[in-house]
């Protein structure tokens, strides 16, 4: 990771804290995605595998290799300090923080500059 970007990692998303704040040289940078399964693909896939024995290494050559899955929330990334990726555990709230922290720092970026928030 080159200067510019860990300058854009240098807070985390979690307590907001710089990230060497916790003493520790060490930070997390986590993409979270959320899929919903697309039930009527899987289906297809398995009545094909059934079809053909069951064997899925077949059915997998053989079928239409589409998307079983689709997104539901465009993908975050989140900045996680050392301490704060020991202590959280619930994915959905580290979802919530990383696209706040996101939309905050396109708040500070497209303030002029000697602007006060």
């Amino acid at each position: 990771m080159k200067e510019a970007e860990l300058r854009k990692h240098a807070t985390c998303s979690v307590c907001g804290n710089r990230i060497l704040a916790a003493g520790m040289p060490l930070f997390w940078t986590v993409r979270i995605e959320r899929h919903g399964v697309k039930l009527d693909a899987v289906r297809r896939q398995q009545g094909l595998t059934m079809m053909l024995g069951g064997n899925a290494a077949i059915a997998a050559a053989m079928g239409a290799d589409e998307d079983m899955t689709m997104p539901m929330m465009e993908p975050v990334t989140a900045t996680v300090c050392d301490s704060c990726g020991t202590e959280m555990s619930c994915v959905a709230a580290l979802a919530e923080v990383g696209s706040n922290a996101i939309a905050q720092g396109r708040e500070h970026s497209e303030r002029p500059s000697g602007a006060e928030g």
